[in-house]
Formats: structure tokens, sequence, C-alpha cells
């Protein structure tokens, strides 16, 4: 029969080469923030200009559905995915 010793230690040492791996990765995900980040902001700015072409009322409304529409149909594809 084996008994095992479990230690009080509270530094936990890993191997450099994990910790760089960590700092890669860490790196990685940040850089898919800022581009997410930015695609959504360019992608509310394309609505508002396309919004801000409207002549009246009615096109204003029918433009905001069409919006609409297109969101309902990515989110479905999405979905279905």
């Amino acid at each position: 029969m084996s008994t095992m010793t479990i230690s009080n230690s509270t530094s936990i040492s890993r191997p450099a080469a994990s910790v760089q791996t960590a700092g890669v990765l860490t790196s990685i995900a940040a850089f898919f923030k800022r581009v997410g980040n930015a695609y959504e902001r360019s992608e509310a700015a394309r609505k508002e200009a396309y919004l801000a072409e409207a002549v009246d009322l009615y096109d204003l409304e029918y433009r905001m559905q069409r919006l609409d529409r297109e969101s309902a149909q990515t989110a479905a594809w999405i979905k279905g995915f």
C-alpha cells in the first residue's frame, strides 16, 4: 500500500515553455478580440450610413425592416450550422 503526501506549497512552478505558450495564446486571443470589436464598429457604422440615406419615413422603415431581415437570416444560418 502506498501513501501520497500533499504539500502545502503556495507557489506553483511551471516550465518556461508552458508560461511562454500561455503568453502566446493570450496574445492571440487579444488579437481576435480586437478584430471582432473593429468588425462590430464597422458594421454599426455601415448600418447607420445606410439608414441615414433614407429619403423619407417610409424609406427609413423599409431599410430598418431590411436590416432586421438580414439579421434574422444570419442568426438562422448560424443556429442551423
